[in-house]
């Protein structure tokens, strides 16, 4: 078997490695793999050029290509509750902050009730217009609106 198809072999190795275990480890060593075996094609007899473009190569990938793929999420970036509904407005359907019932009170929004409770402790009555600030578990911290 020629040099090159055992590169080209080997580089489809990685890549299914890389598809069963996605990692971003195997993906750079698949692509040297693959620019070896085009190294091997025209060098066929050079084991030192095709190890080294492999090599070349492969901390290429690792160091541009790699961190480019791996998707880090950003501590800016709101995912889940706080993106649909942190600084969202909320309808006020029972009154928040009322001593009996805990200050917990009830809020509609995206025609779903909440649990909510004042972020400042003050009384909010059913009907008006608040603004979410937080949440913890399934209660929602709200604030009023000014009008």
């Amino acid at each position: 078997m020629e040099i090159f198809k055992i590169w080209a072999i080997v580089g489809f190795i990685f890549l299914f490695i890389e598809i069963a275990v996605p990692s971003m480890f195997f993906l750079p060593l698949g692509g040297a793999a693959f620019f070896a075996a085009v190294a091997a094609f025209k060098y066929p007899d050079n084991y030192w050029i095709q190890g080294g473009v492999f090599a070349l190569f492969a901390i290429i990938f690792f160091v541009v290509v790699r961190p480019f793929m791996i998707k880090k999420p950003s501590k800016d970036e709101l995912t889940g509750v706080e993106a649909k509904y942190i600084g969202q407005l909320a309808q006020v359907i029972k009154d928040i902050g009322v001593a009996n019932s805990d200050g917990i009170g009830v809020i509609k929004i995206y025609g779903e009730t909440w649990q909510a409770k004042s972020s400042d402790g003050c009384e909010i009555k059913a009907g008006q217009m608040v603004k979410i600030v937080r949440n913890e578990s399934l209660i929602m911290f709200v604030e009023k609106c000014e009008e």
